[in-house]
């Protein structure tokens, strides 16, 4: 199976195994990120902030951003229910792992 990106204008042909050392090679990459920095002290007076990267859950906007990939884009892949998202109050989220599944099947 392959895989098109537009970059700069171009179409770019990827393979399912090019596709899958991508996402290998991301994953190994958040989670050296995460290896990294660990908190010295952890109280509450002390406002701890949490990276976006280590959110659990992303917005629409969060996801697109972080596939590269437009807004009216991202929107229809949720609205066409390829990856699984809920709904809180009037925000939509969508939850990490779900995206890297979603990628790593090269739906």
């Amino acid at each position: 199976m392959e895989t098109t990106a537009l970059t700069d204008n171009k179409t770019v042909m990827y393979t399912s195994e090019q596709v899958q050392q991508m996402l290998d090679m991301v994953v190994r990459s958040l989670s050296n990120q995460g290896q990294k920095s660990a908190p010295v002290d952890l109280d509450n007076v002390i406002n701890q902030v949490t990276p976006s990267d280590a959110k659990i859950t992303l917005t629409v906007t969060e996801a697109a951003n972080m596939l590269g990939i437009s807004l009216p884009k991202m929107y229809e892949i949720v609205r066409m229910g390829r990856i699984p998202s809920i709904r809180v109050g009037k925000k939509i989220v969508l939850a990490r792992q779900a995206i890297l599944d979603w990628l790593k099947e090269g739906d």
